[in-house]
């Protein structure tokens, strides 16, 4: 029995299984705290599903002029079969994600055998980091596109780099980074960064611009992705996605600044803040891992200013969980060097080789240090990070249920011409199915292009709210005139058109206290 534990201890893959254990477990454990159900934003994507299998378009509201209210063409896309076939979306995408977050172990673990100069530990490092990352394991199971997103960043970086090392034949890369780009706006940045340091790579090591290689990569994703976007722009008459003008102002950046700044600080924060940030720079002054770690390192500091730069998220990690791949492969690399480094300064080379205890207990040693590191990111970023931050601060199950119940009520109480306005455009018009005015513009053209001026009339300025929940026109949606308004909070209180009722739409008061419900009057 030792023998046999001793060989799995010896096996690479014995820690990659572990990885996918704790990765699956801390999926479950959110899955649980959600209710077994996504997150709100989730169902914006499956009513635009639900309406293309029903075929009406890639619409939010059938029969009005299309808005691109969703972030995530590819993901959206793949929820339509679920409609289809008649499969559960939520259970459909909660699974999906999990595979895809799984597929992100794997690519790590396959990177130690693919890249040139990633010491043979780091994969495997890597990947039992991003297992306990609370938030890489709260958007697996949150129902929107996250972990795909970061599995098709990581593919297409474990390829760029074995392109750019000689290691391959075909620029597979050109068409992960389409993929990407096709999933989240956001994939266009990381192929842009990709490209940057492709030319600078070539003009330093090479001493040319270009090669057939490089040809072929930004060939084959122009091949893939202009297509989509020529598709995309005709179809909804807008360079960007709706949601990035509901979300982000491009006129008057202070505040939003400040705002993204601030969540980026408490994102390092929940992940022991600068510290590890400096372990993760040791390999880009290591020769032989100067070029994957020099690309990795180029993202994710970039990617993070622009997310700094567009104000964050509401969330506590969504936007930053697609870099943790490659932010977990530079902190391994880092802690790896650190450990060969120590190891040689305290016992040498010769020691090492010719003593058995000098190398179990360095071993142990090292053992000991990364669990310690491994439970103090987890409780960080999960226990003191999303659970307290996301699941405890926004009631995330107790929302899910309110707008979920209201949702299925008004489908089966109300008239199918019936009309709602609502604060948080998911659940309600999924389940109901209801013609909706989302509130806060996702979803609507008008509240979504308010300029700085209009807003400023409206007593509001981007950068001083909840991202995504700042552009608010109340006159706007009064005057369309919605049969009922449901909103968290009383902000309708006091407007003459409409009174506040108490619906029978739900027998729990907890839940029913969550939502206030307004009728327009007669």
């Amino acid at each position: 029995m030792r023998d046999t534990l001793r060989r799995w201890a010896r096996q690479p893959e014995t820690y990659l299984l572990l990885a996918a254990v704790i990765l699956v477990g801390h999926g479950l454990f959110y899955s649980h705290a959600l209710g077994y159900d996504t997150v709100d934003d989730a169902y914006i994507s499956y009513r635009y599903a639900q309406n293309a299998a029903r075929g009406y378009g890639l619409t939010f509201n059938a029969g009005e002029r299309r808005v691109e209210g969703y972030t995530n063409f590819l993901w959206t896309v793949m929820m339509i079969p679920a409609f289809v076939v008649g499969l559960n979306v939520t259970a459909t995408s909660i699974v999906l994600g999990v595979l895809f977050a799984l597929g992100c172990l794997y690519f790590i673990y396959r990177a130690t055998g693919e890249i040139e100069g990633l010491l043979p530990q780091v994969g495997l490092v890597a990947a039992l980091f991003l297992a306990v990352d609370g938030s890489f394991a709260l958007w697996s199971v949150g129902g929107l596109e996250t972990t795909l997103f970061a599995f098709l960043i990581l593919a297409g970086a474990v390829a760029y780099i074995r392109e750019l090392q000689g290691r391959a034949q075909v620029p597979v890369s050109g068409a992960w980074f389409a993929l990407a780009a096709m999933t989240r706006p956001e994939g266009l940045l990381v192929f842009a960064l990709t490209l940057a340091h492709q030319v600078a790579y070539r003009l330093s090591a090479r001493k040319r611009l270009i090669t057939r290689m490089d040809l072929g990569r930004v060939g084959l994703f122009v091949v893939i992705f202009v297509p989509y976007f020529l598709f995309r722009w005709r179809y909804y008459g807008w360079f960007f996605p709706n949601t990035f003008y509901a979300k982000v102002t491009l006129e008057d950046t202070a505040a939003q600044w400040q705002r993204g700044l601030a969540y980026v600080r408490t994102f390092i924060g929940i992940h022991l803040g600068y510290i590890p940030l400096l372990v993760a720079l040791i390999p880009l002054f290591r020769p032989r891992s100067t070029v994957w770690a020099s690309y990795m390192a180029l993202t994710v500091v970039v990617y993070s200013v622009y997310i700094a730069y567009v104000g964050g998220d509401w969330s506590v990690g969504r936007f930053f969980a697609p870099l943790m791949p490659l932010y977990y492969l530079l902190l391994a690399g880092g802690l790896v060097e650190f450990y060969h480094w120590v190891k040689k300064l305290i016992w040498g080379r010769a020691a090492l080789e010719e003593r058995s205890g000098p190398r179990r207990l360095t071993y142990a040693a090292a053992g000991v240090l990364l669990v310690s590191l491994l439970v103090g990111f987890f409780w960080a970023s999960s226990v003191e990070g999303e659970q307290a931050l996301f699941l405890n601060r926004f009631d995330a199950r107790l929302a899910g249920q309110a707008r979920t119940q209201m949702g299925k009520w008004l489908h089966d109480n109300v008239p199918p011409d019936t009309v709602i306005a609502v604060d948080a455009a998911g659940q309600m018009p999924f389940y109901s199915e209801l013609r909706t005015i989302d509130m806060f513009g996702i979803n609507d053209l008008h509240t979504a292009h308010l300029n700085r001026e209009e807003l400023k009339s409206l007593g509001k300025r981007m950068g001083e709210g909840t991202p995504g929940h700042e552009k608010l026109d109340m006159r706007y949606i009064i005057d369309r005139r919605p049969d009922y308004i449901i909103i968290y909070g009383t902000m309708f209180d006091g407007v003459p058109e409409y009174e506040r009722v108490d619906l029978p739409w739900t027998d729990d008061p907890r839940v029913k206290a969550f939502l206030s419900v307004y009728k327009l009057r007669e």
